[in-house]
């Protein structure tokens, strides 16, 4: 009886031993892991990040150094111009009962004086002037160059200086950038574009300049030119454009900053003449919001491309 039990369990032994030989020739059975059930990965909707609208740059004037290296040295300096493609490079300056007419940046007596401004006060329209220097060709001189180069000369008209002007390198009034100018006066760090230029002959009345510029005081001190009223803002705009030598294809709104800068006719060498040469500027980068200006649709550059097929010398 026990050898057969002992039979019976040799034989079970050798059941479980079948396919789990590891010699040569035997049927190797590999058993494959339960196949699990894996969900499909899900694709997640992308996070979105919030829109920002770009920020537009704040402009920052070139001549921060220049101004404070100036100031240092004499605290009348108020600002600085420099029109590209010129001489002109200089510190505006401001003295009481038109100091700097005859003085220097370092208050020296001297005729050729300064550039410099009427009077000390942020007015809507700021006015800068300098002498046509046409001997030594210097201070306010080239504007007549920047002038005469856009109408079409070549030369410049007054027989003393006749330089040859340089098309590709003084500013071009046909663009944008060459109309546009960066200045900066009382505080008013900004680019400034043209919208009118002309310049007026030798027997121009007296009254235009008072008027050109907000005299405060016209006709010996009887009249002020200085406006106020946004009807009579608009008709001196209106003039301006009226009388432009060119047409810069820019318009301009009582709410503008103005700035009117102007010098000496080529030929007006008499005390009494008031041939001068205007241009007339309002800020545009960044836009003045001093007198209701800067509103959310404004630019805060300068023109719209549009203008550039329209600018064009005056017929």
């Amino acid at each position: 009886m026990q050898k057969k039990i002992i039979a019976v369990l040799l034989v079970l032994a050798s059941l479980f031993v079948v396919g789990c030989s590891s010699n040569e020739g035997d049927e190797v059975v590999t058993i494959a892991p339960p196949a699990t059930s894996t969900p499909a990965p899900t694709t997640a909707a992308p996070t979105v990040a919030p829109t920002v609208e770009p920020t537009p740059e704040a402009y920052v004037s070139p001549y921060t150094d220049k101004i404070a290296e100036m100031q240092a040295e004499n605290s009348d300096c108020i600002g600085w111009i420099a029109i590209p493609g010129t001489n002109i490079d200089k510190p505006i300056m401001y003295g009481e009962d038109f100091y700097y007419s005859d003085h220097n940046e370092q208050k020296e007596k001297i005729v050729s004086g300064s550039v410099y401004s009427h009077y000390n006060a942020l007015t809507q329209n700021v006015v800068i002037t300098a002498h046509n220097s046409r001997v030594s060709k210097t201070m306010f001189h080239e504007l007549h160059h920047v002038q005469e180069v856009n109408m079409g000369e070549t030369n410049c008209a007054y027989d003393d200086c006749n330089a040859k002007l340089d098309k590709a390198t003084l500013p071009d009034f046909s663009t944008v950038e060459g109309r546009t100018w960066d200045i900066s006066v009382f505080g008013i760090d900004a680019q400034w574009e043209i919208f009118a230029m002309y310049e007026t002959e030798e027997d121009e009345p007296v009254k235009t300049l008072e008027y050109n510029t907000w005299w405060p005081y016209g006709d010996n001190g009887e009249t002020s030119y200085y406006l106020t009223d946004k009807a009579d803002i608009q008709e001196w705009i209106d003039y301006q454009l009226e009388r432009s030598d060119y047409d810069f294809g820019v318009t301009a709104t009582t709410e503008d900053q103005f700035l009117t800068i102007y010098t000496c006719g080529d030929y007006s060498d008499s005390s009494d003449a008031q041939s001068r040469l205007y241009f007339f500027l309002k800020q545009v980068n960044p836009v003045s919001t001093l007198y209701g200006g800067g509103t959310a649709d404004a630019a805060a550059t300068p023109a719209a491309d549009a203008a550039e097929a329209t600018a064009t010398p005056a017929a």
